[in-house]
């Protein structure tokens, strides 16, 4: 009823079925894209509560894998609201084809830290000072 009062004729063609099919036929992981916005929106404004991604609380764990990703995309390529959502489509269709294909939704984890610094020069510096390094 709503389709017809927004000016769309009833019954739908197969291109509109199949789109209003997609809308609200249910994925694997449970979410929509308004889903995923609305986390991103949330992490964009609480992010910096956080020493990192890691620590932020994700409501689903494929969301630690697409809002930090749409972040660095968005304000790298300085995406409007509309492309912004775009792309959380894709990627949510992405992960989407990963559960459906067998594959699981990676953990969240702690990122590995940076090896330690060697102590000592490195080989450049010890030829510059005109020691040999190679024995």
């Amino acid at each position: 009823m709503d389709r017809c009062a927004e000016g769309n004729h009833w019954p739908p063609d197969l291109a509109e079925f199949t789109a209003i099919a997609g809308e609200y036929s249910a994925n694997p992981l449970g979410l929509q894209v308004s889903d995923v916005m609305d986390e991103y929106w949330r992490y964009a404004k609480d992010c910096w509560k956080y020493d990192c991604a890691e620590k932020f609380p994700w409501r689903h764990p494929v969301l630690y894998q697409i809002c930090p990703e749409l972040r660095r995309d968005g304000a790298r390529r300085n995406l409007p609201h509309k492309e912004l959502e775009a792309l959380a489509k894709r990627m949510l269709d992405k992960w989407i084809k990963h559960v459906s294909m067998g594959q699981s939704v990676p953990p969240i984890r702690k990122k590995i830290a940076a090896p330690a610094r060697h102590e000592g020069l490195t080989p450049a510096q010890q030829m510059l000072a005109g020691q040999r390094y190679v024995k």
